[in-house]
């Protein structure tokens, strides 16, 4: 079908702009930086059609389906922890409320990760950046559902977790850091130990 095609070639497009957007002027050094570098595109591809991919179903029930419906009004929320609250309260098992909580905030976890690894922001300047990137996924969110009938939304409670989502990045670099010198006190300790044994 032509529309799937379309949307592949689209996601592929979108993705590639996204992906350079973000790893431009990033220097690669070494075998591990390679390895992680890779393992951030895969997770850049999975999370780019989690929260942005164009589902070429959709968009031909959208286009084509007489009775497709879509309620305007839901697709912005402004007002913060109201949609939180509705899941909690209307969902049979609050599982699933927890579920899509504990989703939106560590879905840019790796993305803050990787961007202190490869040293694009500072510590101070995380939050902010990640309120950035969020507000920009929901941005695009909102223009999916609106042009390709995605049926997705613009949230300012996505906003909220997915920023907070930054203090678990922080955290893993942080305990990154930690385990990185660790490491290279050992290996130091190792080859002093090494070589003053051989010179006596």
């Amino acid at each position: 079908m032509i529309i799937e095609y379309l949307a592949t070639l689209f996601n592929l497009i979108m993705f590639t702009l996204i992906f350079l957007l973000i790893t431009r002027k990033i220097i690669i050094r070494g075998i591990s930086q390679t390895l992680f570098f890779l393992a951030f595109q895969l997770y850049a591809w999975i999370a780019f059609w989690l929260l942005l991919g164009i589902d070429a179903h959709q968009l031909w029930f959208g286009l084509f389906d007489a009775d497709y419906e879509r309620n305007l009004s839901m697709m912005v929320n402004l007002i913060p922890f109201r949609t939180l609250v509705t899941q909690f309260a209307n969902f049979p098992s609050a599982y699933y409320a927890v579920h899509q909580i504990i989703g939106n905030i560590i879905v840019l976890t790796p993305l803050c990760f990787f961007l202190l690894y490869f040293r694009r922001i500072t510590f101070k300047r995380a939050f902010p950046i990640m309120f950035v990137y969020s507000l920009s996924i929901e941005a695009l969110q909102f223009l999916s559902d609106l042009l390709f009938f995605q049926a997705r939304a613009m949230d300012i409670d996505d906003v909220i977790l997915n920023t907070s989502g930054a203090a678990l990045g922080i955290s893993g670099y942080l305990v990154y850091l930690g385990l990185a010198a660790l490491s290279s006190h050992f290996i130091r300790k190792k080859l002093i130990s090494h070589y003053s044994s051989k010179k006596l």
